[in-house]
């Protein structure tokens, strides 16, 4: 399990590597960028119901799915409060016009251009608050697939193909931001790679926390704090898709097909999921425990 997670890690912090050099070797216009994040909403929200619910069930019960509420409640706050979730291309390369009027949003991008530092080092706080909770997504859904399963299975391969798809967009808001606010590059790229360690943080952390408590209680633990992260994994889905929703009309079909895409593929993902009779913890709702598989 150790040795499945540091390497989920390590691919994870490339991939985060290679987001901040996406600004310098590409031009990423706003509707590429734009299916690319309805790319990777799709997978995050398959994610979320096709792997992470029915596992925190699988290993809780039903009322564990109480914590998805508080996941997302909880990021949506983060976000309220930082606005960390921005996701614009870099470089316009074409008109970002939708055909409507939304002056307030312009006017407030005017005046986070006016305060750039603020922008960015809000946006660096937010965003590493949210990979600590990604960390602890990726370490839960692997303790939960090894507890059912003893393998690295579904689950963790669900969580862990979605924080790669979405993970280069975190990047790209931090260096965007920071180019913007006239950042040198070096100092960029070096508050990228701190950032990219949040989710092996927030892996240790969780990690560290199982080990402290006993195997009974630390599997109510496991089980809850996958539906939290079920829930932070529906709120940035959701921040992704619902802002652009009515203001790409020529372009529906094509974000359409990439969400359906990344969708589709979490959805085929879970057929590898083994079905689960028992959870393998004691249901304090239940007042008994379950027997041992041996028994």
């Amino acid at each position: 399990m150790t040795l499945a997670l540091a390497l989920s890690c390590l691919a994870i912090v490339a991939v985060s590597l290679l987001g901040g050099l996406l600004p310098l070797i590409t031009t990423l216009t706003h509707t590429r960028l734009q299916l690319y994040l309805s790319f990777a909403a799709g997978t995050m929200l398959g994610a979320a119901f096709f792997h992470m619910m029915p596992e925190a069930v699988a290993l809780g019960s039903a009322g564990t799915l109480r914590w998805a509420a508080a996941g997302l409640t909880a990021l949506f706050l983060l976000e309220r409060f930082f606005s960390f979730h921005q996701h614009e291309a870099p470089n316009p390369a074409e008109p970002h016009d939708h055909g409507h009027d939304h002056g307030h949003h312009h006017q407030a991008n005017r005046g986070r251009v006016e305060s750039p530092t603020l922008n960015w080092a809000a946006a660096a706080i937010g965003l590493a608050v949210h990979s600590l909770i990604g960390g602890v997504a990726l370490a839960s859904a692997v303790v939960a697939d090894f507890e059912t399963k003893s393998t690295f299975g579904a689950a963790s391969w669900g969580v862990l193909l979605a924080t790669i798809v979405h993970k280069p967009a975190d990047a790209l808001t931090v260096i965007s931001l920071m180019l913007r606010a006239r950042t040198t590059p070096a100092k960029a790229h070096l508050v990228n790679f701190g950032f990219s360690l949040m989710i092996p943080i927030g892996v240790a952390l969780f990690l560290i926390g199982v080990l402290l408590l006993d195997a009974p209680r630390s599997g109510i633990v496991t089980a809850s704090a996958l539906a939290f992260s079920a829930g932070t994994f529906l709120c940035i889905a959701l921040s992704d898709l619902l802002p652009e929703l009515h203001f790409h009309s020529h372009d529906r079909t094509k974000l359409s097909v990439a969400f359906l895409l990344g969708l589709g593929l979490m959805f085929l993902s879970s057929f590898g999921e083994s079905e689960h009779t028992h959870s393998p913890i004691d249901h304090e709702d239940h007042g008994h425990v379950l027997p041992a598989d041996d028994h």
